[in-house]
């Protein structure tokens, strides 16, 4: 499996505590979003080394899954919890069908069938249990089919979109700059309102949708430039849902 194959690389990447965007973004988001009580079970779907677990309260039932058994040797290292092999587009073999609280962690985009997730994870929520959804933005983030421009005559930086409403299958090659040690996965590009459909027809109302910027800041004469266009163009997405 390509994740098996790049699961060094993105387990130094990510780390214990997380890269720079998990822990100045995500993670703090996340756990204001799902508001997870000490009691409540959480099902941690494309969990990889499992760097939500390490945030979350520890009286949390917490279970993950993943494709890749790289990840899981890696979560179960530094992290509590249960870790389960298995293709988060297909049925788990996990009995329970009344988590508090599902997510998908900047995963749901390198599943090529992320219909089939939602459906699997709707399947072992209980009424009014929450999804949460956490995207690179569909909308302005897309591998290989966006990118940054600069307009000389306005002076504004721009984001340039070469497709969007078409899904797309796109390889990511990992450690690019050392070809001979790098692994290709893939991202699955879907439009906004393809996200919304698949939660929709699996009894998941949308309760929240937040768009998280980048916090980073430019230096150089285009900074203040560089940085405005930052918070214009969102680098996250995340949508929240409840089912009925």
């Amino acid at each position: 499996m390509s994740w098996d194959a790049a699961g060094k690389w993105y387990d130094q990447c990510v780390g214990k505590e997380g890269h720079y965007y998990h822990q100045s973004l995500i993670l703090p988001n996340m756990i204001r979003l799902l508001k997870l009580k000490p009691q409540e079970s959480l099902l941690d779907l494309g969990c990889g080394q499992g760097v939500l677990q390490r945030s979350i309260p520890k009286t949390c039932q917490y279970v993950g899954v993943d494709a890749s058994k790289e990840l899981l040797a890696a979560a179960k290292k530094i992290s509590q919890g249960d870790f389960i092999f298995a293709d988060a587009c297909q049925n788990l073999p996990i009995e329970k069908k009344d988590f508090d609280a599902a997510c998908f962690l900047l995963s749901l985009q390198n599943m090529e069938h992320p219909d089939k997730a939602i459906a699997i994870a709707s399947s072992h929520l209980k009424k009014g249990g929450r999804l949460l959804l956490v995207l690179n933005h569909p909308c302005f983030r897309i591998p290989r089919q966006s990118d940054w421009g600069f307009d000389e005559r306005s002076k504004l930086q721009y984001r340039r979109m070469n497709v969007y409403m078409t899904p797309q299958r796109i390889p990511i090659q990992t450690n690019p700059g050392r070809a001979e040690k790098s692994a290709t996965t893939y991202s699955f590009h879907q439009p906004l309102s393809n996200y919304i459909s698949f939660l929709t027809k699996n009894s998941l109302v949308i309760t929240s949708m937040e768009e998280w910027c980048s916090d980073k800041k430019s230096e150089g004469a285009r900074s203040k430039i560089e940085d405005r266009a930052r918070l214009e163009f969102p680098l996250f997405l995340s949508i929240l849902s409840e089912k009925i």
